[in-house]
């Protein structure tokens, strides 16, 4: 039997491909974010579709309206994080964007009143620190990849969205039905910003057609599935701990596919927010 922590760290090592394989599409953002969700939910419809069909008419309409902010929440997600990797390096773009779960905390204790102890607060106020650390660094080197760096905090913001609005959601539907619903309203959200933004879908490359097949299989069906089946086995807190393997996997495979090295703010920042994320996964788990 393969053991779980097995199957968590191949989760890792397939989600940290994601920023990879943005960068080699060679595509524009929106473009690459739609193709990314849009073929994710065409290759899960043949085991959704047909339970999504039957919920939807007995889902109530606040729970729909929901699910709409979910699924808008994670197409805005996509967009802005995947426009950070044009403007910032990989390393800055992933360490940022993996602050979701303080944003998260912090949306519910705002709005759904839960607790959070001093504690996950200061770790919500050291990892800022880092955050700004990042951001210092990248604007020291070079001034224009400072909006890369507030695209992917924007990216971190929308996620976390995603995950409080979507929380009662997974509760109350089958798991493969919420995660079929919410991408397909993903998907229509980023086709209609594409269609906005007079961003082509058509005329791609090859490698850039390629590269957005890799991006629906390995690191959205293939890496937040193994994550979903190790949630299974595993406890929650232990499975945040592991996904903080992103940045470090991601920046790995930076260097090695694109010579990409971090430089000491970011590295600096960077070990300062997985602190505070370890600090506030353990403290809610």
């Amino acid at each position: 039997m393969t053991s779980p922590y097995a199957v968590l760290a191949l989760a890792v090592l397939f989600i940290s491909f994601g920023s990879i394989f943005v960068r080699l599409a060679a595509a524009p953002p929106l473009a690459v974010s739609f193709y990314r969700i849009g073929l994710a939910a065409l290759f899960l419809s043949p085991w959704a579709l047909g339970s999504a069909r039957q919920a939807w008419p007995r889902i109530p309409g606040r729970t729909r309206v929901v699910l709409l902010v979910s699924g808008v929440a994670l197409a805005l997600h996509f967009a802005t994080w995947i426009t950070s990797l044009s403007h910032t390096s990989i390393a800055s773009s992933v360490l940022l964007v993996n602050t979701a779960p303080l944003f998260a905390v912090a949306f519910a204790w705002t709005f759904l009143r839960e607790k959070a102890s001093p504690t996950v607060l200061l770790g919500i106020l050291v990892a800022l620190c880092g955050a700004v650390l990042i951001a210092a660094g990248e604007w020291s080197a070079a001034p224009s990849t400072l909006l890369g760096s507030l695209l992917a905090v924007a990216g971190a913001v929308t996620l976390a969205v995603y995950h409080v609005a979507g929380r009662g959601l997974r509760e109350t539907l089958p798991l493969t039905t919420y995660v079929f619903l919410v991408w397909a309203v993903a998907a229509l959200t980023l086709g209609l910003l594409c269609a906005l933004a007079a961003v082509p879908l058509t005329g791609y490359s090859p490698r850039s057609l390629a590269c957005f097949l890799a991006l629906a299989l390995v690191p959205t069906l293939g890496g937040h599935g193994l994550v979903n089946r190790s949630l299974r086995a595993l406890p929650a807190p232990t499975v945040g701990l592991f996904m903080l393997g992103e940045p470090i996997g991601a920046s790995i495979l930076g260097y090695l596919f694109f010579g990409e090295v971090p430089g000491v703010y970011t590295v600096a920042g960077g070990l300062l927010v997985m602190a505070a994320l370890a600090i506030v996964l353990l403290r809610r788990g």
